[in-house]
């Protein structure tokens, strides 16, 4: 019995050995020459480099090209519209004829010619303008530029074309902007009204004050730049629309701030009228433009406009007697450098510095004696203001 345990105790441990070692795994033979062994091949990986920079050469020889062609075709532009600029002042000077100016024109390029035409016409006069303009009448340009105003092509286009008609004055082309000011949309009819504005055309100026709500959305300084292009010949008619009271508000204010850029004196008692308008923004542009009048007559009524309950109003009307050197109004003024606004303040001292005398010796009492500690430090501020002026 025992001998029988020993035998299988003897092949359990030799079958357990056996299974041990073939679990054991062999270790990997490897080549006795490793140059045997297949490597990259140089030639397949340089044609693919070849394959792929060879379109990024041509790629970018190409954008040299293209670059190089437009800055080529820029200096050619440059040069013909030098030249047609200098034949554009030969034929004002009397030196060239119309024919050939008119070859000219003909044979050159749409950029150039208009390039050319920009630069001259910015230092024009009317007269001179319309001169060039009987000249050019017929250019295929200008033709060009009226049929885009009537097309339906993208609105920057068309402002671009009604810009380029601004510049020569001419019967057709001023048909053509009246028409496009009637269509719209807002943006081309104020690009139309400014080139209308360049030709003078009142008309033009009439329909926009009879519709002012054609350019509502315009600023006030872009309304008030575009009437005054209209020059001196229209001040009558918006001196008429004010005393008419057609126009709404901001159109008002920019006919207003046309006629105070323009100095035109015949205009105060409009102006004047709307210092007790109910609307502020119109108190406040009427109290400039009588200031920028430079007219006497206006300091009693800018006087009143010190107690406007606004303090907008009572800081520009400061501004304006001190534009006006109002010695009048310098006991209206000394209460002001104590305002609760220090627009107000800082207006009234420093117009108490250019009216200058009286209005020294003013500042120099408040800056010794007022009770309002604010009112002695603006007083000083404008007392150092006036030294440093003089000593500059």
């Amino acid at each position: 019995m025992v001998r029988v345990r020993l035998r299988a105790c003897q092949r359990f441990s030799s079958t357990l050995g056996n299974a041990r070692r073939s679990s054991i795994k062999c270790p990997v033979r490897r080549p006795e020459n490793l140059s045997t062994m297949p490597g990259p091949d140089m030639r397949s990986i340089s044609a693919t480099w070849l394959v792929l920079a060879l379109p990024l050469a041509v790629a970018g020889l190409v954008t040299l090209l293209v670059r190089r062609e437009h800055r080529d075709a820029r200096a050619r532009t440059r040069l013909r519209a030098g030249e047609l600029f200098q034949l554009l002042s030969g034929r004002l000077a009397g030196r060239v004829r119309g024919g050939e100016l008119r070859r000219a024109a003909s044979d050159t390029g749409p950029e150039p010619f208009w390039d050319a035409i920009e630069a001259i016409t910015a230092t024009l006069r009317v007269r001179e303008r319309l001169e060039l303009a009987r000249s050019l009448a017929k250019s295929r340009h200008l033709a060009r530029e009226r049929r885009v105003l009537r097309s339906d092509e993208p609105a920057a286009r068309r402002e671009l074309a009604a810009r380029r008609l601004g510049f020569l004055p001419s019967v057709r082309s001023r048909r053509a902007l009246r028409r496009a000011l009637v269509r719209g949309p807002e943006t081309l009819r104020f690009a139309v009204a400014r080139a209308l504005a360049r030709h003078r055309d009142l008309k033009a100026l009439r329909w926009l004050l009879e519709h002012p709500g054609t350019l509502a959305r315009r600023p006030m300084a872009a309304l008030s730049g575009l009437l005054r292009g209209f020059g001196p010949g229209a001040r009558a008619m918006l001196i008429t629309a004010l005393e008419r009271k057609r126009c709404d508000t901001r159109l008002e204010c920019a006919c207003i701030e046309a006629l105070g850029v323009g100095r035109c004196r015949s205009a105060r008692g409009s102006i004047t009228d709307r210092l007790l308008s109910p609307h502020l923004e119109l108190r406040v542009t009427a109290a400039r433009a009588l200031g920028r009048l430079g007219m006497g007559e206006a300091i009693p009524a800018l006087i009143v406009a010190l107690s406007d309950d606004s303090w907008p109003v009572r800081a520009i009307a400061s501004q304006a007697l001190g534009r006006l050197s109002a010695t009048p109004a310098i006991e209206a003024l000394v209460p002001c450098v104590s305002d609760r606004s220090w627009w107000v303040r800082h207006h009234a001292a420093y117009a108490l510095a250019a009216i200058g005398g009286e209005g020294h010796d003013a500042l120099c009492q408040l800056a010794a004696r007022a009770d309002d500690r604010y009112a002695r430090e603006m007083a000083r501020e404008a007392l150092d203001y006036v030294e440093r002026s003089e000593r500059a």
